[in-house]
């Protein structure tokens, strides 16, 4: 009897440490989604928020990730936009290169130019998810969606004249960039 119930016993625990092993990698992998921002982005607080409407559609809601909630453009931040409408990748890049090129930080060569890296780098966004724009104190810009990171990006020009879409001097919507950048309620 006594050997049954450590058989029984040895057969629980070896079950429990499959099913640890099992889910180890997957929970190792929820932590990383979910600390992605934060671990390149130390102490992330939200700096301010903002809905992004064409006409009287909305596209998508704005948040703006820094240290202690101080933006600094030159330091860690990040950019978050939860998308309120399925996007597809090929319209992602055909509006930021659209986007861009109204902006003029970058001649209209150039932007042609970076197509091929949007097209590698950016994915479908369905309604409801979001994406992660990061750039580290280093300088890259690490692109995440719902946690996951899916791309690393280390050309300055390019990091500058995307992040310029909704950070820089010639924004469409400044009142758009103001929320954002928690400058009006």
């Amino acid at each position: 009897m006594r050997g049954t119930i450590l058989t029984i016993t040895s057969r629980r625990t070896f079950l429990a440490v499959v099913l640890a092993l099992m889910l180890a990698p997957r929970l190792a992998v929820t932590e990383a989604r979910a600390g992605a921002l934060e671990a390149l982005v130390p102490a992330a607080r939200r700096v301010g928020k903002a809905r992004f409407k064409v006409i009287f559609f909305k596209i998508y809601d704005a948040e703006l990730f820094a240290p202690d909630g101080r933006f600094d453009r030159a330091g860690p931040y990040a950019l978050r936009l939860t998308y309120l409408i399925n996007a597809k990748k090929d319209r992602i890049v055909s509006q930021t290169v659209k986007e861009m090129k109204r902006q003029t930080s970058a001649s209209n060569t150039q932007v042609e130019s970076w197509i091929p890296l949007m097209e590698r780098h950016f994915i479908s966004m369905d309604k409801g998810t979001n994406a992660d724009f990061i750039h580290t104190a280093d300088g890259r810009l690490v692109l995440a969606a719902e946690g996951e990171v899916i791309s690393e990006i280390t050309d300055r020009e390019f990091i500058t004249a995307l992040m310029d879409v909704w950070l820089g001097p010639k924004v469409r919507d400044k009142t758009f960039q103001r929320a954002l950048m928690g400058l009006e309620q």
